[in-house]
């Protein structure tokens, strides 16, 4: 599986409320693309990846985590037949905003998010952000959560590495020799989908990352990853024989 071309125009677009600098309250708007591919297993006519969803829907009353109104504005545009039905989601991490949208930077519980694509959705698949919390007995029970480790969804190959570098004590931190272990744990055979939070550095276009996830994947893989954490200007790159896509804020549609 190849993307063909991205979308520079996005075909839909959501409004949504997030925690800025000293209690500032933003409004920020999430837009939609389509991505085309030019293959998908029998069975697959669309899925859907995106990350850092980090703010509360407009509506104060319901107050619902944004990627939980996302599930449901997907639903609507299938209804719609602005987009084809979706068969799973990839979620790359940082799904979460304090109910007051009061500081940047807040972790907390993201279960409410994936259970709602679970509810609308054949499955949902991915990692966790630095900033996501989990309820692990109150996931549904078709969500994947990747670390280090591989899934196969209707005939695609799809690994993960939640996380990003840091002190091992802080949430979803990894040190560098575990995020590596991890990274080649999955990129060591075949994989058509690699998803981490922190994704590589792109020197060329002056965007930010890790370097050495950038050294590994010139040397190992042919997978499309997706990554979020650090917003790109230029979300798709190459990298080795890797397509590399920045899905930050960004709700990405693939399709054939």
């Amino acid at each position: 599986m190849r993307i063909l071309a991205v979308e520079s125009d996005p075909f839909h677009q959501m409004m949504y409320r997030s925690s800025g600098r000293r209690g500032v309250v933003r409004s920020i708007i999430l837009p939609f693309y389509k991505v085309k591919v030019d293959s998908l297993p029998d069975g697959i006519t669309a899925f859907v990846a995106t990350s850092d969803l980090q703010g509360r829907e407009r509506d104060k009353r319901s107050n619902r985590l944004v990627g939980e109104a996302v599930a449901e504005e997907l639903l609507l545009l299938q209804q719609l037949e602005e987009i084809p039905t979706v068969n799973f989601v990839v979620l790359a991490g940082d799904l979460y905003d304090y109910p007051e949208c009061h500081k940047l930077g807040g972790t907390g519980d993201v279960t409410s998010v994936w259970n709602a694509f679970a509810q609308s959705f054949d499955s949902v698949v991915g990692v966790h952000g630095n900033h996501d919390a989990i309820t692990e007995v109150d996931m549904a029970a078709n969500t994947i959560v990747l670390d280090g480790n591989t899934t196969n969804l209707n005939s695609l190959t799809i690994g993960g590495v939640c996380g990003i570098i840091g002190r091992v004590e802080r949430n979803q931190r990894k040190t560098e020799e575990q995020f590596k272990k991890s990274l080649e744990n999955i990129t060591s055979s075949k994989t058509d989908l690699v998803v981490l939070h922190q994704g590589p550095d792109d020197p060329i276009n002056n965007q930010k990352g890790e370097p050495f996830i950038r050294e590994h994947l010139e040397n190992n893989g042919s997978s499309i990853v997706i990554f979020g954490h650090c917003h790109w200007d230029k979300p798709l790159i190459e990298i080795g024989d890797n397509q590399v896509l920045n899905v930050d804020n960004r709700v990405y549609i693939f399709t054939e």
